[in-house]
């Protein structure tokens, strides 16, 4: 029998969305404000997923180089540094330069209106089909927005044949949010998810330290829909970093094979 989440409480392990000072949007909060929070909650793993240079106000590409330099581990918790890309077209080019892609240890895909006008839901999909289809991508973020209606079936059948997750975003199901009634749209994803045996992540999307690890809606969800707890990354370090090896791999051939073809010309 398939093990279900039937209550709020499951042995968190990882944060797999928040956002420092460096994107700009409401806090002052550093990495290390982040990691004591991680701590705090008992975490093991916090990504620290900055936004891309591409949304106006957020750290150029010279912040995102540097972070190989940092530590990997404060106050006892891993960081594993990386960013939510925006997908800025239809065909899924991504806010950062492939250079830069390639040194990420995570990079979650979304839409934001700055950089990819809402449109219609069959151009809302393919910019974000096109995207998972590079390899490239680990999680797609908030696939809830009311903003960006995306084809749910035609976004899982990708997610699962490039072996990306697929976000559950605490911020998106927030009652008091700003992308609309998420609950709906998650709770299609999740079914189709559970279908076709896909993973799904839980992301707290915090801006600064306040919200780390707080995953209420999304949980509360995941158990309404009984979702299988094997199918939820974030209780399990080994699973999750399998996941994330493929497409790190990808990045770094990406670069190569775009490289090899400058050289070319």
């Amino acid at each position: 029998m398939t093990k279900q989440v039937y209550n709020l409480v499951m042995n968190i392990l990882i944060e797999t969305h928040s956002h420092t000072v460096a994107s700009g949007h409401f806090t002052h909060d550093t990495i290390t404000d982040l990691a004591r929070a991680a701590k705090q909650k008992g975490l093991r793993l916090l990504c620290v997923t900055d936004h891309s240079p591409s949304i106006p106000g957020s750290a150029t590409e010279n912040y995102f180089r540097s972070l190989k330099y940092c530590e990997k581990k404060r106050f006892g918790v891993e960081l594993l540094y990386g960013t939510e890309a925006d997908v800025m077209d239809e065909h899924g080019k991504l806010g950062m330069s492939d250079e830069i892609l390639a040194e990420m240890g995570i990079v979650i895909a979304s839409q934001h209106p700055p950089c990819f006008k809402p449109s219609d839901i069959d151009t809302n999909t393919r910019g974000m089909i096109h995207a998972v289809e590079s390899g490239r991508i680990d999680i797609v973020g908030h696939p809830d927005d009311e903003k960006y209606p995306l084809d749910a079936e035609t976004l899982v059948n990708t997610c699962k044949q490039y072996g990306t997750m697929i976000e559950m975003n605490n911020a998106s199901l927030n009652p008091n949010g700003y992308r609309g009634d998420a609950k709906a749209r998650d709770a299609e994803l999740l079914k189709l998810c559970k279908e076709k045996r896909v993973y799904v992540s839980l992301g707290s999307d915090s801006h600064g330290a306040a919200h780390i690890a707080d995953f209420t809606y999304a949980l509360a969800l995941v158990r309404e829909c009984n979702f299988p707890e094997e199918l939820i990354v974030n209780s399990s370090l080994t699973l999750f970093r399998s996941l994330l090896a493929p497409h790190s791999l990808v990045r770094k051939k990406y670069l190569s094979e775009s490289s090899d073809q400058h050289k070319l010309f």
